[in-house]
């Protein structure tokens, strides 16, 4: 299997202050039975393999990267499910390679043996399955007779189960259970950084995720299936959440293409290390960076030359989250070259949002379409949500707002966007530009403007 290793290194900083740490974007096989999961849990110990050699004393993998099945439910997902107890209730250390009781536990086994033989904390995204009956679970028992979380596992250099959490926000995951209670979930590493463990869709939401930052919780491992949208990229996600919580990440997401790929080491807001697959061809890569351990003060933004790309030309695929008809979108075209501030109102469900920029110039040869687009309402899942975003529209269509576009020739020197949101809403102000922002604008939560001046980059949404 061909990958990429981006290897990245700060050599001038005494060692006992950082920590050396690699993600994957991973590109899954497509397995049909259980004996195939041997084949990408090889390609894992490939990975942590050259990581170790490298430096690296963590590494983390996506969300899905081993349960890359098509058409999954219930039913058919069950025999790649193993029992993870849990090592916070243990009295003596779990350490699945080498112990028969998990010789049918080929997952849980092989990776404890992975991270011990490579000398690297190993952090993996598996499924767990808990059988149950309504007479013995506090909990509403499902109709099969078993709990099925969608689950995130840590192993120590030495083989051991040090942590393990259950998704809490699924998004379209109808063959797992959400965890009945939010789980605060967290391990301490021999290298002495604590680390907090969350799942892609949680990353939108207070808990578990900010729940972590509010008890002093500074690194944070992630894994992600995410799925791209021209407002909402993966990196770009990831970054903001670091800034926004002043906090390091380390988020490793599925590589499969343009659609769903992005992964990065941020800090404070700051990438270290980041990478996109810009095609629809299958691709894996692993990052190296060394990591602070206390996270990086925030420092002035370094820009930045432009870089226009053409549009990537794919059919319409809508924002599968939100359904089209309930979005309102007002579509514009900017004007340019105004000193003067313009303003776009959109309105959805009694939320407001209003978009003021100026300094709009255009490196095309025709200025493209803007949309604004505003949604407040239940989402997959049945999460309330309340979004303003503005979009890069591939024509004059409100449709067409909802396509995948990461690239322009529009630049936009200063802009803010406003929403009349409800009081304690969880904020995650995202902006992206081509090629992306280094370091975000500060954002001081819970303001409901988001406002960034002086931009020098290529502006998408």
């Amino acid at each position: 299997m061909f990958f990429l290793v981006l290897f990245l290194l700060i050599s001038t900083v005494c060692s006992q202050d950082y920590y050396t740490a690699a993600v994957i974007d991973y590109s899954p096989h497509l397995i049909s039975s259980p004996s195939e999961l041997s084949i990408t849990l090889n390609e894992f110990n490939n990975f942590c393999k050259i990581a170790s050699q490298k430096g690296a004393q963590i590494i983390i993998f996506p969300e899905y990267g081993l349960l890359s099945q098509r058409g999954l439910n219930r039913d058919n997902i069950l025999p790649y499910l193993e029992y993870i107890p849990d090592p916070k209730s243990s009295t003596q250390p779990i350490i699945p390679c080498g112990n028969i009781e998990f010789k049918n536990r080929t997952i849980m086994k092989t990776l404890s043996c992975i991270a011990k033989q490579n000398n690297i904390v190993v952090v993996a995204d598996m499924g767990d399955i808990k059988p149950c009956t309504n007479s013995s679970s506090t909990n509403d028992c499902p109709s099969d007779g078993r709990f099925q979380f969608n689950t995130l596992v840590a192993f120590s250099e030495t083989g051991e189960l040090i942590a393990r959490y259950h998704k809490y926000n699924l998004y379209n995951e109808h063959f797992f259970d959400p965890s009945p209670s939010v789980e605060i979930s967290t391990f301490t590493t021999s290298f002495n950084v604590t680390f907090g463990m969350f799942i892609c869709f949680d990353i939108m939401f207070e808990h578990p995720a900010y729940d972590l930052v509010l008890q002093k919780v500074q690194n944070f491992v992630y894994s992600t299936k995410w799925v791209n949208s021209n407002y909402l990229l993966a990196v770009q996600a990831q970054q903001s959440w670091s800034g926004q919580n002043k906090v390091n990440l380390l988020a490793s997401n599925i590589g499969l293409s343009i659609k769903t790929s992005g992964s990065g080491i941020y800090s404070n807001g700051e990438i270290l290390a980041s990478t996109f697959n810009p095609t629809f061809n299958k691709s894996s890569r692993m990052l190296i960076s060394q990591v602070p351990k206390i996270p990086k003060q925030q420092m002035t933004t370094i820009e930045m030359s432009l870089n226009i790309r053409a549009v990537v030309k794919e059919s319409m695929i809508p924002i599968s989250a939100i359904p089209p008809h309930d979005i309102t979108i007002v579509t514009f075209v900017p004007e340019l070259n105004q000193k003067k501030s313009i303003q776009i109102l959109a309105n959805n469900n009694n939320l407001t949002c209003e978009f003021s920029y100026s300094g709009a110039r255009n490196h095309h040869f025709h200025t493209p379409t803007l949309g604004l687009l505003a949604f407040a309402g239940e989402i997959e899942g049945g999460h309330q949500v309340e979004l303003c975003a503005v979009s890069l529209c591939n024509n004059s269509t409100k449709d067409s707002c909802l396509e995948y576009i990461f690239n322009s020739g529009i630049q936009i020197d200063s802009f803010s966007i406003k929403g009349s949101y409800k009081k304690d809403q969880h904020m995650i102000p995202i902006v992206n530009t081509s090629p992306p922002l280094k370091q975000l604008p500060k954002y001081e939560s819970p303001s409901p403007i988001y406002s960034i001046k002086n931009l020098k980059k290529s502006f998408i949404g």
